[in-house]
């Protein structure tokens, strides 16, 4: 966990449009997968080699964040299949962050992409459940192409504690939905139309995806940057909160990102907030069931996911590569 220190202190007002970003790491599905054995031993994460220090952020670069799934801290955690704490990367963002032009970049790569990990054929965010952080971050590479300098980690508690205490968070709700928050057990029912969430109701808006008629989880996925995207903007709007809320999001993420670096970096985006633009999309999403696992997978395709880093890397919105599904309720 990254901690704040003597210099966060002084400068944790512009290292708050960096730390927004982290709030999508509990973006994740409700759905579960199939009951499996004991994981190996994911404190590998620990021995994941951190960026050089002293190395500045001066070209652009690529952050991993993610959104797992622990049930540690809810309702669910008593269930067998939960009982160990050990979640999947059930949200993978890409972020890709321009030092130069202000630009961020946010790519999600959807959890049931197939993947090969440890000779066995599972879907991607299973990769997080076996091995870790160091796990993902090699799929995430073998994938993409991406190599990504930093992860941001975030899990169920965790975003709904920062949501509550930054005040909440102005989105669009596509359709009506309902869902029980998995932290309460509250049942939360949302009503079509653009609003402000506390944390439960955030949660629902991000995890819900079976309301929809289509491309459930694409649909899904299109939310969690939506919050993203717009709790970047809300907090740059209202700069009076930005040392508390930083305060709060810094104790709710999981980075190997040397705080001096970041604030650096940061530092110089909050002082050209007005050039800031953000660009978003998908990777592949579509699949069916694979033979070998019987499960949905989405098909993995490099070659686009090719086309989708290049478009990203100049600028371009990666809709023009992977369009958006529809989205609609479900009859």
């Amino acid at each position: 966990m990254q901690k704040e220190d003597g210099i966060v202190k002084l400068w944790k007002k512009a290292a708050l449009f960096v730390c927004a970003g982290v709030l999508a790491f509990a973006l994740v599905g409700c759905s579960p997968e199939p009951e499996a054995p004991e994981p190996t031993d994911v404190e590998l994460m620990n021995n994941q080699a951190a960026p050089e220090e002293n190395e500045a952020d001066t070209t652009p670069f690529w952050v991993l964040v993610v959104g797992n799934d622990s049930r540690t801290g809810t309702v669910e955690i008593d269930k067998p299949e939960y009982a160990n704490g050990v979640g999947r990367s059930d949200t993978m963002m890409l972020l890709r962050v321009d030092p130069q032009t202000y630009q961020i970049g946010i790519v999600t790569v959807p959890r049931d992409t197939m993947c090969t990990y440890d000779d066995q054929t599972m879907k991607i965010n299973d990769s997080y459940f076996w091995g870790g952080m160091p796990a993902l971050l090699e799929q995430v590479e073998l994938l993409t192409g991406v190599k990504p300098k930093y992860y941001l980690d975030m899990d169920f508690v965790e975003f709904e504690n920062a949501i509550n205490e930054i005040g909440g968070v102005t989105a669009n709700v596509p359709i009506d939905m309902q869902l029980d928050d998995i932290v309460t057990g509250e049942r939360i029912e949302l009503s079509a139309g653009e609003q402000h969430l506390d944390g439960n109701q955030a949660l629902v808006l991000a995890r819900s995806r079976k309301q929809y008629a289509d491309d459930l989880d694409a649909c899904r996925q299109i939310q969690d940057r939506q919050i993203v995207a717009n709790l970047i903007e809300q907090i740059a709007a209202n700069p009076a909160d930005a040392a508390s809320a930083c305060q709060v999001l810094l104790d709710n993420m999981d980075t190997n990102w040397d705080a001096a670096n970041m604030i650096e970096m940061v530092g110089a985006f909050a002082n050209n907030a007005d050039k800031i633009s953000i660009i978003s999309g998908t990777g592949p999403y579509e699949g069916g069931v694979d033979e070998g696992t019987q499960l949905w997978m989405t098909t993995r395709d490099e070659n686009i996911w090719k086309e989708v880093i290049s478009a990203v890397e100049a600028g371009q919105e990666p809709t023009s590569i992977v369009p958006l599904p529809e989205v609609n309720a479900a009859s």
